[in-house]
């Protein structure tokens, strides 16, 4: 079966995307010291997770019996070679700006956080080890979930979620050098902290007119949820109760959740995507990659040259200034041989004809489909 364009999705990653580096930016502009800025960094952090409901929900939706015969290669090429080279990149950088300041040894630092960046994923490239998670789950429980209830499935993979989020958000690090190690960063890498967004992506995307016909139906809940679940979030970092800003707290699958439903809704009400956000989701897998580069690079420049500027006019500059940086180095290393192995090939576009066929086809079908579905559910 050939693979599906899915319109919606280049708003959904590209807004993705953008949440993750304003969210960076506004971290190396505020530097944690403003509170409101804090708690709007906080609702920023969906983006991560969303790019992981993408992922399946690509998958679900454009494959919904086998996977392609390159699924693999092409996986392993284009997005496990990248996070090889990166983590190689970082871990120079590290090391580097570590001999630098303290005088260290530069092949051991180097080798120290080499190992810790490809095996531990111990740098923000973790989300690829994530998603070849997924990929794997996918590959190997395919043919059981179309088989078993999706509420059942749904509702145990969010039980599991919330109880491994909720075990590192509220239980203290074991006090050695490990366990703090394991609370404050390696927890994010096991399947099971994201697990509900896999089963939520897979359903909706191989029931995908149902799950149209869902956003549709419910379309009050579907807006004013992210309103009223942002509005809990906010007043438990208040609280102290979870303070950290972080993708993986438990209140956080639950924003995410609803936010990802409102921009998908949002998406299949427009006429047509905005050719910025298409051309944004074509370069996400750089941006993503390449920006903390010239963040840490801006953040040098703007330290030595600049005085006395106030930090929500450097929060624009370190956004858009690492956003178009990010996308020219994406594009310059997709014109050298070989250069999409280290940031990744540009994704795929969407021209007119495709823009309005695809657009126009989609809601026929769905049309269609939507009357043969009354007695259909998720449960």
């Amino acid at each position: 079966m050939p693979k599906k364009l899915i319109n919606e999705i280049f708003l959904m990653r590209s807004v993705a995307c953008l949440s993750i580096l304003l969210l960076h930016s506004l971290a190396r502009a505020y530097a944690d010291e403003n509170h409101i800025v804090n708690l709007v960094r906080l609702l920023l952090t969906f983006g991560t997770p969303t790019f992981i409901f993408i992922s399946e929900f690509i998958l679900a939706r454009s494959y919904p019996q086998e996977l392609p015969s390159n699924f693999w290669s092409k996986r392993l090429k284009f997005i496990m070679v990248p996070y090889i080279l990166f983590g190689t990149f970082y871990a120079f950088l590290k090391s580097f700006e570590q001999t630098g300041e303290l005088g260290n040894n530069f092949m051991g630092a180097f080798g120290h956080f080499l190992w810790r960046h490809l095996l531990l994923g111990d740098y923000h490239g973790y989300f690829i080890l994530v998603i070849f998670q997924f990929y794997l789950l996918h590959y190997f429980f395919h043919n059981y979930l179309k088989r078993w209830k999706p509420s059942y499935v749904m509702a145990t993979a969010l039980l599991i979620n919330l109880l491994y989020l909720g075990f590192f958000n509220f239980v203290k690090p074991y006090p050695t050098e490990i366990g703090i190690y394991i609370w404050e960063k390696f927890y994010w890498i096991p399947f099971f902290g994201w697990l509900f967004y896999f089963t939520l992506a897979y359903y909706c995307g191989r029931n995908f007119t149902l799950f149209i016909n869902h956003l549709n139906k419910y379309s009050k809940c579907v807006i004013i949820s992210p309103i009223l679940i942002g509005f809990i979030c906010l007043s438990l970092y208040d609280s102290d109760l979870i303070k950290s800003i972080s993708s993986k707290r438990v209140d956080m699958l639950f924003f995410t959740t609803s936010m990802i439903l409102l921009i998908y809704y949002i998406a299949a009400k427009l006429p047509r995507v905005p050719k910025v956000f298409v051309w944004i989701s074509q370069y996400s897998f750089g941006i993503y990659l390449i920006h903390p580069v010239f963040l840490a690079i801006l953040y040098v420049v703007f330290k030595r040259f600049l005085f006395d500027i106030h930090p929500s006019l450097l929060t624009i500059l370190y956004f858009f200034s690492s956003l178009l940086l990010s996308i020219a180095s994406t594009f310059v290393l997709n014109k050298i041989p070989y250069g999409y192995y280290f940031a990744g090939k540009i994704a795929v576009g969407i021209n007119e004809k495709q823009r309005k066929k695809g657009s126009l086809t989609d809601r026929k079908t769905i049309r269609g489909e939507v009357r043969n579905i009354n007695k259909t559910t998720f449960l």
